[in-house]
């Protein structure tokens, strides 16, 4: 349903609120990995005892069980989850001028690319739309350009554009953890 999206991927822009918390208040790299680190493990926590603990799981289904696809109400990981770990590493392992680019990929790009390729759903691939996807690199490159400090155009072009290949190319790992790695990678290579 294109409205249970919508209210994910909502969730999923105003996650931009961590990398734009690392590179405009939390400038330090081990705060932010504590900070994400505590959020990690809260969240495996929650993951752990969602469907264990009745009061979990009361809690759990009443305030986010109508956002959660088939395979996370059956048990699977949640795409938030996910979500976490991906920023966690992409701050571990990238400096800050690659890693808040490609969290911002993934949480404004791919919330532009699922939100307008819903509404557009031509050309697609998988059940994925090219339009959404240029809709990503779009939204991608007009954030980033207003909050970098550092990266030439190029590299953020190309940056976004590799991001919503990953985000395009059906793949069983999680997006919310490949989206900002390979593309942090390929900023990282092509600097």
């Amino acid at each position: 349903m294109i409205s249970i999206e919508i209210s994910r991927k909502i969730v999923h822009v105003f996650s931009s609120v961590i990398p734009l918390s690392y590179l405009w208040f939390f400038k330090d790299w081990y705060l932010m990995i504590m900070i994400l680190g505590l959020l990690s493990i809260i969240s495996v926590l929650i993951e752990f005892f969602r469907n264990k603990n009745v009061f979990i799981e009361y809690i759990f289904n009443k305030y986010f069980n109508f956002m959660l696809r088939k395979n996370e109400r059956e048990g699977h990981i949640t795409g938030a989850t996910w979500l976490i770990f991906g920023n966690v590493i992409t701050i571990f392992i990238y400096p800050i001028y690659i890693a808040v680019p490609s969290l911002l990929f993934l949480s404004i790009g791919d919330s532009f690319a699922a939100i307008v390729g819903k509404k557009f759903p031509k050309f697609k691939i998988g059940e994925k739309s090219l339009i959404g996807s240029l809709a990503g690199i779009i939204s991608s490159i007009i954030v980033i350009y207003f909050v970098n400090q550092v990266l030439p155009i190029y590299v953020i072009i190309s940056g976004a554009i590799v991001a919503m290949l990953v985000e395009l190319i059906p793949n069983s790992i999680n997006d919310n953890l490949t989206i900002p790695l390979i593309s942090g990678l390929f900023m990282v290579i092509i600097l």
